[in-house]
């Protein structure tokens, strides 16, 4: 039976507000796409061609995780606000017009300051985020409308990575770096007229809403799947931020690639990515989600191995392809997953998350880049490969210990 006032479209039942959301997410996620082919696929070999030491790669590839580490404080001022709309539009808002000053600047260190920056920035908005989502899309449908906005962006990547590469292979990094701050820009402009919800969401007393990693970590403790989901994306994703910086190394000083193979590499990319979403996103609505999170999670074992134990162009192009449905899977797998597990705690747990990814995805990019010329590559590779089965393993015992202790009768 259809509820009042709702419309059916995308073969999904939703209240006119949500559809309108559906519409703006995926108008700004569009806008976006130049921005996120430039600065996740071209940044750093840019960076790479002007100059950048092994160190400074490490220093681009563990930017990411940097503002990460402050995440959990953060979270504690979203839950507070009751508000997390401010805390996305304007560290977006900032840091996508930062992108100008490489291309205006073209030295190793100003894109090493500008992606610190840029990403102490996302560590803010990376929480809110999580929350939200959970605003704008109710959870019946939230992982299908996930995975189409980004199957629409993913389809358009494509073709704007092979355009990117024969634009910088033409006449340099600084016209995809000016375009790409522009059009993120507008993207997040655009994300601003999302229409939220009246009556806030309840939040758990927002006069004790403080940091406090004992609160957090109680909440975790007190929730095994939790607990070993958070244990299995710390290996396995310390796997594949050891392995990040050694890919673009590969790619650039040992294969010596061209912008333009770079980006048939990168499409090869964003078809997984693509596919993945669009797969990804119906899956995580109808099974149970950790059988779709052990493929994203096992991702990041394989491609390291395709690097380290091949090497070759043709294992780029595959590792490229499986890096892409990892990605997929971790992008709307965990933030379904957190939204199902801790509901209306979404920021805080995403806090913690986040916070881990910046501990790992600090310490693996320089560790990686750090040892890259006294231990081989291809040692390198194969040590981040074995983190990542660990991971792998870790979720798929730890959730079988957890599903037979909730069926053992009390």
């Amino acid at each position: 039976m259809e509820t009042k006032g709702s419309v059916y479209k995308l073969g999904m039942q939703m209240m006119p507000r949500v559809w309108f959301n559906a519409r703006i997410d995926f108008s700004a996620t569009l806008l976006f796409s130049i921005f996120n082919v430039v600065l996740n696929q071209f940044f750093m070999p840019f960076a790479i061609q002007e100059g950048a030491s092994n160190l400074q790669v490490g220093l681009l590839s563990a930017a990411p995780a940097v503002g990460l580490l402050f995440s959990p404080i953060w979270a504690a001022w979203i839950e507070k606000t009751g508000n997390p709309k401010p805390f996305v539009i304007i560290p977006n808002v900032i840091g996508r017009m930062l992108i100008i000053f490489p291309a205006l600047f073209a030295f190793p260190s100003v894109y090493v300051a500008t992606a610190l920056v840029f990403q102490i920035l996302m560590g803010i908005q990376a929480p809110a985020y999580a929350s939200l989502v959970a605003r704008m899309y109710p959870a019946d449908v939230r992982g299908r409308l996930m995975g189409y906005v980004r199957v629409a962006s993913g389809a358009l990547m494509i073709p704007l990575a092979y355009i990117v590469g024969i634009w910088a292979d033409g006449a340099g990094p600084a016209g995809p770096l000016i375009t790409a701050a522009i059009f993120g820009t507008a993207s997040v402009i655009l994300f601003n007229s999302l229409r939220l919800p009246k009556q806030l969401m309840p939040v758990p007393s927002r006069t004790a809403a403080k940091f406090s990693l004992r609160d957090q970590w109680a909440l975790v403790s007190g929730n095994r799947k939790l607990a070993v989901f958070l244990a299995a994306t710390t290996f396995a994703g310390f796997g594949n931020m050891l392995s990040n910086p050694l890919y673009q190394i590969i790619q650039v000083q040992v294969l010596e690639l061209s912008n333009l193979q770079i980006g048939y590499a990168r499409i090869s990319y964003f078809a997984g990515l693509l596919l993945t979403y669009l797969i990804a996103g119906r899956l995580i609505d109808r099974i149970d989600i950790k059988h779709v999170l052990v493929c994203g999670i096992s991702a990041y074992a394989i491609v390291p191995m395709l690097y380290g134990v091949w090497g070759t162009y043709t294992a780029v192009i595959v590792g490229n392809g499986i890096q892409g449905v990892g990605e997929a899977i971790w992008d709307i797998g965990i933030l379904a997953f957190v939204s199902r597990l801790a509901p209306g705690r979404e920021a805080t747990v995403f806090g913690v998350h986040l916070m881990l990814f910046g501990v790992r995805g600090t310490l693996g990019p320089l560790l990686g880049a750090g040892l890259s010329d006294s231990v081989s590559l291809s040692m390198l590779l194969v040590i981040a490969s074995i983190c990542g089965w660990i991971g792998t393993a870790m979720f798929l015992y730890g959730n079988k210990k957890a599903l037979n202790q909730e069926q053992a009768p009390s």
